[in-house]
């Protein structure tokens, strides 16, 4: 099967004309916060580090054939690639809602010979996905379905719009918006396969899934740093390597997977650093080539590629969903190592596509200094593991994943100690790193290496001490350019630094939907720490999660047609009267007056926002009005500034 291949921009897309069928065989739009997010972060990265005419983001592979269709020559069914390209149509769509003037607007219609428009894509049977996607162009999908939270299609192009939205007037300044809008335009590249005419999609699919394991950035760095080691280590090094980088698995999984162990003598304990007296080196299962360390000639041109084996565990409680990957942790572990060793020039930026000229070989000049290197990593993956919220089900819900803490517990039999995960029951540890984990870079993740670098120089800590250091780099990581501050709070340059009140004024100011997620993030951390009837299952249930979506508890346009008092300061807009919601909870109190709201609100099973349930179970709720915003949102603003006067 020969396939006809190139290189497309999005400016390319649009001045070939080119539309795509979404075919019926397509899974529904499926992206979230964080891969929207981890996209936008990269792409945000190489905009601002690197120069606009010097560098390009590839998204990687798409497949598509041409439509049968004779009259639109530029028509293409998409094989794969649905979820990229129809990101992409969010983000320009996103510009245009914004009303920011910007080239990759273009992408949102293609020009018909009758010179008549329409939107770029459509679809075989999901009607109601193209009249909303229609509708975003004119801003009526709203009111089409204003509440899309159940429709299958719908609720994740609803959310990504939010999304899309609330990253660019947050995270770019506004004089660089147009130009970020540009720089996708014309630098992120599609490598666009057509398949030949009369293509068998079935076994074009079966090609697609069995073609092979493309060669990572990391394992191409595994080699160069394993060449800088001692020969008679590499077995060694390799295996530690290999511990770490599986992030599907806790840590004590893949050491028993990769090395082998004496279970007879080990203790959860015995993990946090390398022992030889605990993890043999030895190459048990394998011929001793197969961990011999090759140059990167030999592995790029080696025809036959190890598979690894899944060795399958019986046991769920291994298994978890890391919040960054493995060539993530490498550069954490890059930081810290370069901190530790007293160093200052290294490249503070963390990008995952970058790892190779992120770390520099020319970093671990001897061979002491590599050793060092894969055995720091082991150490980091120890603790992140024991610290760091992973993304797990709660043992008596399967519907959705939480991001929670755990803790090995230990069982013997037949005189052999086995190991597992235990959830643990919910911290101000776990809450914190939840906002941290929403509201910073989903890709970068920057505070990490501060938290990491203390739990790592201080063992023995009580969970005191954990949550007080969390809270300082939380109190210091603002919105805002994180990459260089973690470094400063890890090396305590910023250690004792308190924040500026003054900062808090922002909270003052009616910002409406531009308020920065951060602050209400926050609120809702600090209203669970210090919860008051923590036995009412509403509160119980509650979790912080992903929310991108402000709700005004006096709604912007009233069912009834009310309206607030006509005052100069605008309270409609004002941090008293907002709340954060996730875009199905939003749309489920819409425009209703606050005294429905209050009863939807009562009949959940949980809490949506405790900063919402602190408004809905005020003795004045039935006549929300200027009086009642003002004086929650000076409730609000005290709790945050007594949190940072401490």
């Amino acid at each position: 099967m020969k396939f006809e291949t190139h290189i497309k921009t999005i400016e390319d897309i649009v001045k070939e004309n080119f539309e795509f069928i979404i075919p019926v065989y397509q899974r529904p739009y499926v992206w979230d916060d964080e891969e929207i997010k981890k996209l936008l972060d990269d792409i945000l990265n190489i905009f601002i580090n690197i120069s606009f005419d010097s560098s390009n983001y590839f998204v990687g592979n798409t497949y598509v054939i041409k439509s049968s269709n004779k009259i639109r020559k530029k028509q293409y069914e998409l094989i794969d690639g649905q979820q990229r390209f129809t990101t992409f149509w969010l983000i320009a769509n996103a510009f245009k809602l914004l009303n920011i003037k910007t080239d990759i607007t273009d992408y949102l219609e293609i020009a018909h010979s009758n010179n008549t428009k329409d939107i770029r894509f459509d679809f075989d049977i999901r009607i109601e996905v193209a009249n909303y996607l229609k509708g975003l162009l004119d801003n009526s999908s709203y009111i089409k379905f204003s509440d899309v939270s159940q429709k299958e299609f719908l609720k994740f192009i609803a959310k990504g719009v939010e999304t899309i939205k609330h990253f660019i007037t947050s995270e770019i300044k506004e004089e660089q918006r147009a130009d970020f809008g540009n720089y996708i335009y014309k630098n992120v590249y599609f490598i666009f396969n057509v398949a030949p005419k009369n293509t068998d999609l079935n076994s074009l699919f079966t090609a697609l899934g069995t073609s092979g394991i493309q060669l990572q950035q990391s394992d191409i760095l595994k080699a160069r740093l394993l060449e800088k080691v001692n020969k008679n280590s590499r077995i060694k090094y390799s295996k530690i390597w290999e511990a770490c980088e599986d992030m599907s698995n806790y840590f004590e999984k893949n050491v028993s997977d990769v090395f082998n162990i004496e279970r007879a003598n080990i203790k959860s304990e015995n993990f946090k650093s390398y022992e030889e007296s605990f993890f043999k080196s030895e190459n048990t299962n394998a011929s001793e080539n197969s961990h011999k360390a090759k140059t990167i000639s030999e592995i790029i041109n080696n025809e036959e590629v190890d598979i690894k084996v899944d060795i399958t565990n019986t046991d769920n409680s291994s298994k978890c969903r890391s919040i960054i990957s493995f060539n993530i942790l490498l550069i954490h572990s890059y930081r810290i190592f370069n901190l530790q060793k007293q160093r200052k020039n290294f490249e503070h930026a963390i990008d995952p596509k970058t790892i190779l000229s992120t770390i520099k070989l020319e970093t671990f000049s001897t061979s002491e200094e590599a050793e060092y290197f894969f055995e720091l990593l082991w150490k980091i993956r120890h603790v992140f593991d024991k610290h760091i919220v992973k993304w797990r089900f709660e043992e008596d819900d399967d519907n959705d994943e939480k991001l929670l803490l755990t803790e090995i517990t230990t069982s013997r039999s037949y005189n052999k100690n086995y190991f597992s995960r235990t959830n643990l029951s919910y911290s101000s540890s776990q809450m914190l790193q939840s906002v941290l984990y929403f509201t910073g870079g989903f890709t970068q993740q920057y505070w990490l290496t501060p938290f990491l670098y203390f739990l790592l120089e201080n063992e023995n800590l009580s969970n005191t001490q954990i949550i007080a250091e969390l809270e300082k780099i939380d109190n210091l990581m603002l919105p805002g350019d994180k990459k260089e501050i973690s470094i400063e709070l890890a090396s305590q340059v910023k250690r004792n630094e308190k924040i500026d009140l003054k900062s808090l004024s922002i909270l003052d100011i009616s910002h409406g939907t531009s308020f920065h997620h951060y602050w209400f993030y926050k609120l809702e951390y600090l209203l669970w720490k210090d919860w008051i009837d923590r036995e009412k299952s509403e509160f119980k249930n509650y979790r912080i999660t992903s929310k991108n979506s402000i709700e005004h508890v006096f709604p912007q346009n009233h069912e009834f047609g009310n309206k607030l008092e006509n005052t100069e300061f605008d309270w409609l807009n004002s941090f008293g009267n907002l709340g954060l919601l996730s875009v199905g909870e939003n749309s489920s109190y819409n425009n209703q007056d606050v005294r429905k709201k209050k009863v939807d609100f009562d009949n959940k099973r949980t809490y949506d926002s405790l900063k919402l349930a602190k408004v809905y179970s005020s003795q004045d709720i039935n006549s929300w009005d200027i009086e009642n915003i003002k004086q929650h949102q000076d409730k609000m603003i005290r709790i945050i500034q007594q949190h940072y006067k401490k």
